[in-house]
């Protein structure tokens, strides 16, 4: 019984510990999670070359303008800096030869490598570089 009554008093303690801890995980982590204008940005960004748009809106777009995807979201700068720091050739192999969910060829099989790259860019780069 002394037993229970010593750690009923640390509950709430613990508790508070643990609150504390979740809160400050979810303040470090609010920064870089999309807000609803990102998410707005990211379902309505296309291409400004109407080709590549189309390529963009049919194979790409169901995933990158979708949070629930996982995958790093168009114009949502936080998730593209830690994958553009990897540079341009490991992007555009994780697209030719798929990564975590993402397909080979990310559902375009008739994308050139040039046509990959531009969509990485326009995707990464906040949409600017060509957007209609």
């Amino acid at each position: 019984m002394d037993a229970d009554r010593k750690t009923a008093g640390r509950r709430p303690a613990a508790l508070g510990a643990g609150a504390a801890l979740l809160a400050l995980l979810a303040a470090c982590g609010g920064e870089d999670k999309p807000q609803p204008a990102d998410l707005q940005k990211a379902e309505t960004l296309r291409p400004a070359d109407a080709a590549l748009a189309s390529k963009y809106e049919r194979s790409c777009l169901s995933c990158h303008g979708m949070p629930a995807s996982q995958a790093p979201l168009t114009g949502f700068a936080p998730a593209w800096e830690p994958r553009l720091r990897k540079g341009m050739p490991l992007l555009l192999s994780h697209v030719r030869d798929g990564l975590n969910a993402m397909p080979p060829r990310g559902y375009c099989n008739d994308c050139s490598d040039e046509e990959f790259t531009r969509l990485i860019a326009f995707m990464s780069g906040g949409g600017q570089g060509g957007t209609r």
